[in-house]
């Protein structure tokens, strides 16, 4: 803005300045009739206005050649240029133009040969500088670019004679040397200017900056073709990934009349380390759940799932007391995992008998479910104690047994339901809230509760931070 109001005081001064010499000769013609020095100094004030507006078009004229010599160098910061067929050509058309030369050659690196090589020419032959070995000369050890540039420009043109003007550069941008370039004039007796040597040296330097970003353009979209491979690479062993857990995990759960389920589970990325397994008992009235979740997210969290559910699957026996069951798996996964592993997972083993009408136990370090007793209304939490799955090979682990009755709830929920209701729905303490909500709807069914969570989870408007499941079995009459 200072700039343009500058300009803008300068033309005015000098618009006024005009005004005033016109003014002044107009006022000398009028006095040459009367005065005889009025004629002579007409004369004066015409060249003298004459030799201004004179000077002041050269200066115009002199701008607008170096506003468009500018322009022209900027267009060659245009990518686009090295992306044509001979994206060369291009450059040394402008060097020719802008530079008013009557030949150019360029001279490039190439990186992947570790050669020097002339890529293109402009006024003269290419063919006349494709035969010429450089290897020699850019091996010499501890050449700086100037140096190498114009050892590898006289080692050219000594194969051949010119007659001329010749001058040349190097092509180096943030210490990398990209080449060089020679350029001349056909006339034998002309010499190159400083005028001539400034603009050489314009030109090099925008072509140096053109040549590096695209070379930093290249490096950028190979890396960026890297990367896409690698993220297609993970997203295809992410989806197998899943489909091993899908494999593992049970897509229905088993009908067993008086006893309803209903389950749901969200993974926090595309797989996640909760599990939960229900097993029917042929030909008795009983069904256990497995419920559990696996240290960690994402892919590690899931293999480790797969190799807990899989043990279970392995060691599986309704005859066995729960914490007998979770002690021999712990064990297993233990062996498994090695005695330096981090993962350890929690995990949470029952078995409903609706002969008996018993919920027997055992938990390794899981929340602790919720049981609804419909007839007095009374909420009670199950806890059962027991370190981790997988931490120690002594682990013990206590079972424990409830009566259950007509109309009765269990809730089976992982910590990513709590950590739900206190990050996702602002609730200050999620299990507490979970309780008021499970109390209140003593009187809906399973599937209605946990269409209830899972409306919640799938509204949020932030993405979960941890993997969330979970099951409400109810006690339905049994004919």
């Amino acid at each position: 803005m200072a700039d343009k109001s500058a300009r803008a005081r300068a033309n005015s001064t000098k618009q006024l300045l005009v005004f005033f010499w016109l003014l002044a000769i107009a006022l000398l013609a009028v006095l040459v009739p009367y005065h005889d020095w009025a004629l002579p100094a007409l004369f004066g004030m015409i060249i003298i206005c004459f030799a201004y507006l004179r000077d002041q078009i050269l200066r115009q004229t002199s701008a607008e050649e170096i506003c468009d010599f500018y322009a022209k160098i900027h267009e060659l910061e245009n990518l686009r240029i090295l992306q044509s067929d001979r994206p060369y050509s291009r450059i040394l058309k402008t060097v020719l133009e802008l530079g008013q030369f009557d030949w150019a050659v360029m001279f490039l690196m190439d990186f992947d040969k570790d050669s020097f090589v002339a890529v293109e020419a402009a006024g003269i032959e290419l063919s006349r500088f494709a035969a010429v070995n450089f290897d020699e000369i850019a091996s010499e050890p501890n050449l700086d670019d100037v140096t190498l540039a114009f050892k590898l420009l006289e080692h050219a043109f000594k194969k051949h004679e010119f007659r001329g003007a010749l001058a040349g550069t190097t092509l180096v941008c943030s210490n990398t040397f990209y080449g060089c370039m020679m350029v001349g004039r056909d006339d034998p007796d002309c010499e190159l200017s400083e005028d001539d040597n400034f603009r050489l040296e314009i030109l090099s330097d925008q072509i140096s900056i053109c040549l590096h970003n695209y070379r930093m353009h290249k490096e950028l979209a190979l890396r960026a073709e890297d990367l896409f491979e690698r993220q297609s690479q993970i997203q295809r062993e992410l989806e197998m990934s899943r489909i091993v857990q899908e494999g593992v995990m049970q897509r229905e759960v088993p009908m067993l009349a008086g006893l309803e389920v209903a389950n749901f589970s969200r993974p926090a990325r595309f797989i996640g380390g909760d599990f939960a397994r229900y097993v029917e008992d042929p030909g008795v009235n009983r069904m256990g759940i497995l419920i559990g979740d696996v240290s960690g997210k994402g892919i590690p969290a899931a293999m480790v799932m797969a190799v807990v559910v899989c043990l279970f699957n392995e060691k599986i026996d309704f005859n066995l007391p729960p914490e007998k069951l979770l002690a021999d798996i712990n064990l297993a996964l233990k062996h498994f995992l090695g005695a330096q592993s981090r993962f350890n997972s929690s995990a949470i083993w029952g078995v409903f008998d609706l002969d008996s009408m018993r919920f027997r136990y055992a938990s390794a370090g899981h929340d602790f479910p919720l049981h609804l007793n419909f007839r007095t209304g009374e909420l009670t939490e199950l806890p059962s104690t027991g370190t981790l799955l997988g931490l120690f090979n002594e682990s013990e682990y206590q079972g424990s047994e409830i009566a259950i009755d007509q109309g009765d709830k269990i809730i089976f929920y992982s910590d990513g339901l709590i950590d739900f209701f206190e990050y996702n729905l602002g609730h200050q303490d999620g299990f507490v809230w979970l309780k008021e909500f499970f109390l209140n709807r003593r009187t809906k069914s399973s599937k209605e509760i946990v269409n209830e969570i899972a409306a919640l989870v799938e509204n949020a408007t932030e993405p979960t931070k941890d993997d969330i499941t979970v099951a409400v079995f109810s006690i339905a009459n049994i004919t």
